[in-house]
């Protein structure tokens, strides 16, 4: 199982403080905030780990089930500028990022696993929330239908109870593994066998 999450630098610096009193301590490790503190660029750096917690999260919960929020016990441990082990549960994950101006975006998979197939990003042109939901949906849906060869018209996606996306092929659930995600003006989904 994986996960993934994007980070919209531009809207993070809008709608959060990172420097208001308790924000860290809220969310990161005394470690994390080392790194943090630490780094020659420690926005970044926030929203770099809080990326990774979120896909390590997703990949967890498609593991295991049963959501939570708890951000501090989820442990980062950056391996280099761009990769990371993750820490849930006494279950470990790897996270990879790519990081540029515009955004961050983090793959979360468990330490045994190998199965990519593909990873993609996307800027929307609209900026309603519905809007860009629905058209990382779609951009899911064509992805799986061009690898699974069924039309699309037979595809859909729907949330289980533990509120993680699954693909269906008219009402039956396929094993597919993927994860999607969207904030501000980007979008991006990974999809796995």
């Amino acid at each position: 199982m994986i996960g993934n999450d994007i980070v919209d630098l531009k809207l993070a610096s809008t709608q959060s403080n990172w420097q208001r009193n308790g924000f860290l301590d809220k969310l990161f490790t005394s470690q994390e905030q080392d790194f943090i503190l630490n780094s020659s660029e420690p926005f970044k750096a926030v929203w770099l780990l809080w990326s990774i917690k979120e896909s390590a999260y997703k990949a967890y919960i498609h593991l295991n089930g049963g959501q939570f929020f708890s951000p501090k016990k989820i442990a980062c441990s950056p391996i280099s500028k761009n990769k990371a082990s993750v820490l849930i549960n006494k279950q470990l994950f790897f996270a990879e990022s790519e990081i540029n101006e515009d955004f961050i975006h983090t793959i979360a998979f468990p330490e045994k696993y190998d199965n990519w197939v593909l990873n993609k990003c996307f800027k929307f042109n609209d900026h309603s929330f519905e809007t860009q939901h629905l058209e990382t949906y779609q951009n899911v849906l064509l992805a799986f239908s061009d690898k699974l060869n069924i039309p699309i018209s037979r595809l859909s996606i729907k949330k289980n109870t533990d509120g993680v996306p699954q693909l269906f092929q008219n009402k039956t659930p396929l094993k597919n593994a993927f994860s999607l995600t969207h904030h501000g003006n980007f979008g991006a989904f990974c999809i796995a066998n």
